[in-house]
């Protein structure tokens, strides 16, 4: 993604989006595990490649869910970024049975 990037003239946008840690439909629906969570975006606000890519599938299925895999969105974002990200706002919401992010990258030369 980067290297396409890289490419092109224009300034473009990489939008990471979908969960953290969740559960959906399953008898687990509604859990969240915000420690996985904010460990998760630790990792990511400092661009940790090694900790980022060291989430097997099965540990993240089982600490954060089928939902949990959604975090590749995450990982492909830091990837091509290469900076460091900026947490604005997580809060774990249970009405919608996922922990909420709002979050940005710096992009590195």
């Amino acid at each position: 993604l980067r290297r396409a990037a890289d490419r092109v003239p224009q300034r473009l946008a990489v939008i990471g989006t979908g969960g953290i840690s969740h559960w959906p439909a399953t008898p687990d629906s509604g859990k969240i595990n915000e420690a996985w969570d904010r460990q998760l975006l630790d990792r990511w606000v400092r661009n940790d490649k090694g900790a980022l890519l060291s989430y097997s599938d099965a540990d993240t299925y089982r600490d954060a869910g089928q939902g949990g895999f959604e975090i590749r969105t995450f990982v492909s974002v830091a990837a091509a970024a290469r900076g460091h990200g900026h947490l604005q706002h997580y809060a774990p919401i249970p009405i919608f049975a996922v922990g909420c992010t709002i979050a940005t990258m710096d992009v590195a030369a």
